[in-house]
């Protein structure tokens, strides 16, 4: 049995830096390949975790009751774009925590003004989850191997609509039940 997952993903700030080492060491050979497209070494994870700029960049993490990192997203920027690469541990997988992150990820790059988010390899799953919410992934046969823009034409993107959705079941109700007019006035 787990602990239950406290809260919403938070900004990970320099305090943090040895549960986010210990999560990410805690990652077996598969998971470092899936998160930094080669099986990085302790030695090579101690070193990225203590370069990241954690100013410049965005790195949101959840945790566990227990404060333990189960799950963390790093948006490198660069100028407009940012590369993202995300980790989940494998216990806490199939449980909503990477689609928490993703959607807390992509909010807070479109509020930086970041204008697309690059995935070094074009991993399914961060592909599947960013089109699940409403971020369709553009392939390529160069670096990066996938492309999801985030500032586009349309004035609301369906993760706004949804968001706006949810605030709005009174509205809908009343709508429902031909009583909008007089509710309104």
């Amino acid at each position: 049995m787990h602990l239950p997952i406290v809260g919403e993903p938070y900004r990970v700030i320099a305090y943090h830096r040895p549960t986010l080492l210990t999560h990410l060491l805690d990652l077996n050979d598969d998971d470092r390949y899936g998160r930094f497209a080669t099986s990085l070494s302790n030695a090579g994870i101690t070193s990225y975790v203590n370069r990241i700029d954690l100013e410049r960049d965005i790195g949101l993490a959840v945790a566990s009751a227990d404060e333990r990192i189960i799950g963390f997203i790093h948006l490198a920027v660069h100028g407009d774009a940012a590369e993202l690469g995300a980790s989940v541990s494998a216990p806490w997988r199939r449980q909503g925590v990477a689609q928490q992150l993703f959607k807390a990820a992509v909010k807070s790059a479109r509020s930086a003004g970041i204008r697309e988010i690059h995935l070094a390899t074009a991993h399914p799953v961060a592909r599947h989850i960013l089109t699940r919410l409403g971020y369709p992934c553009r392939m390529q046969m160069t670096y990066p191997r996938g492309v999801v823009p985030l500032q586009d034409t349309a004035a609301f993107h369906l993760a706004d609509i949804s968001e706006l959705a949810r605030e709005l079941p009174l509205w809908v109700d009343l709508s429902r039940s031909g009583q909008r007019d007089s509710a309104v006035r």
